[in-house]
């Protein structure tokens, strides 16, 4: 009745609603059902004042969406943390916005922002990741835009370029996500990785063209395109110094640890049998970063000539060191000797318990009296 005030109206409705009713929430869907008659007949301000009553939210959030307030639905669905009402009052604005604008992609402008600027940002991170589910990244990239989510864009862009299956279009892809990096100063460290993976790929395919299609897998990792040209050494013999050398620049290139870049060696030249190369790494002139423990480890893995192990284990500075390599390598009277020269009764002891010669239990033995 247009005679009466909405406050009255909604007043009126409550009685007729509550009648021989004890409990509020008897009542659930009746305060939505009711409002949306009144919004169907003219009366806005009444169905927004009974929706506030409304106590369930599957019967609230639809009303809301309804009658047009689409943002006040998204934050009941946003309380109540239901997704699945979330993306219903999403759905429903979009058609909304479709209707009302005639032009398609203003349509897609007016309802993305509309989504950023008054939706609950849990809103907004649903529409996200449904868009990412999408082939075209446009839509996304769209909406995160617009609230300068440049670092959240450029991610998106670079898995997206992880998974391209042509290095044209992974170029491509990294491009633009280090084109969206650019955009905000606080993801100078997001674009630096992003422009020495690109780096990096390049390095790979002039390595490819000079060597041949087997001389790197296709991969963001440093360390393993180094160890791939190291390997590759053992099969290009007649270039095996170029590959030595090419993996020198590229660890200068993209300032790969020393420590790093030795390890990587180490285990390249042990895992392709380059035992020369691996002999000239430990006389090289220049000052070994890391303990030779890591080479006598190689040669005891790889079951190399006792001599040989024994030729990286005497170059270990560390006792303690040797008698673990001696131990590791089953060189027992080896070992027994630095565990004398450490005065350790405990490694004595370990000795006899896990060697299998009598002969080196009895020596054991013998200097566990000496020591009482």
């Amino acid at each position: 009745d247009d005679a009466h005030s909405d406050s009255e109206t909604t007043d009126a409705a409550i009685r007729i609603l509550n009648t021989d009713v004890k409990n509020p929430l008897m009542n659930r869907g009746g305060y939505a059902t009711v409002a949306l008659a009144a919004n169907k007949a003219g009366r806005q301000g009444v169905a927004n004042l009974l929706l506030t009553l409304e106590p369930s939210i599957n019967d609230k959030v639809p009303g809301l969406t309804a009658i047009g307030l689409y943002s006040d639905a998204a934050t009941v669905a946003s309380n109540a943390k239901d997704d699945n009402l979330i993306f219903h009052v999403l759905a429903e604005f979009e058609k909304a916005c479709i209707v009302k604008n005639t032009d398609p992609s203003q349509a897609q402008v007016s309802y993305l922002n509309t989504v950023v600027r008054n939706f609950p940002p849990e809103a907004m991170n649903i529409l996200s990741k449904y868009f990412e589910t999408m082939q075209d990244v446009k839509h996304v990239i769209n909406l995160r835009s617009l609230p300068r989510h440049y670092s959240i864009c450029g991610t998106i862009i670079a898995n997206r370029a992880l998974d391209a299956p042509r290095e044209q279009e992974r170029l491509s892809l990294l491009q633009e996500a280090s084109r969206l990096y650019a955009q905000d100063k606080d993801n100078i460290f997001l674009k630096a990785c992003t422009d020495e993976y690109l780096e990096l790929i390049l390095e790979q395919e002039r390595l490819r063209r000079a060597f041949g299609p087997d001389v790197t897998t296709k991969t963001s990792s440093v360390t393993d395109t180094i160890f791939n040209l190291l390997c590759y050494a053992a099969v290009k013999l007649r270039d095996s110094n170029k590959l030595i050398a090419e993996s020198e620049k590229l660890a200068k290139k993209f300032k790969v640890p020393e420590k790093r870049l030795w390890h990587t060696k180490i285990r390249a030249f042990a895992a392709t049998d380059q035992w020369k190369n691996m002999r000239q790494l430990a006389e090289s002139r220049t000052k070994v970063p890391i303990s030779f423990k890591y080479f006598a480890l190689e040669a005891i893995k790889h079951k190399q000539e006792v001599s040989d192990v024994l030729w990286y284990i005497q170059k270990v500075a560390d006792g303690e060191e040797r008698y673990d390599l001696f131990c590791e390598a089953k060189l027992w009277r080896r070992a027994l000797d630095e565990a004398k020269r450490l005065d350790d009764i405990r490694r004595v002891m370990h000795i006899k318990s896990v060697c299998n010669s009598t002969e080196i239990q009895q020596l054991c033995d013998n200097f566990q009296e000496s020591y009482a």
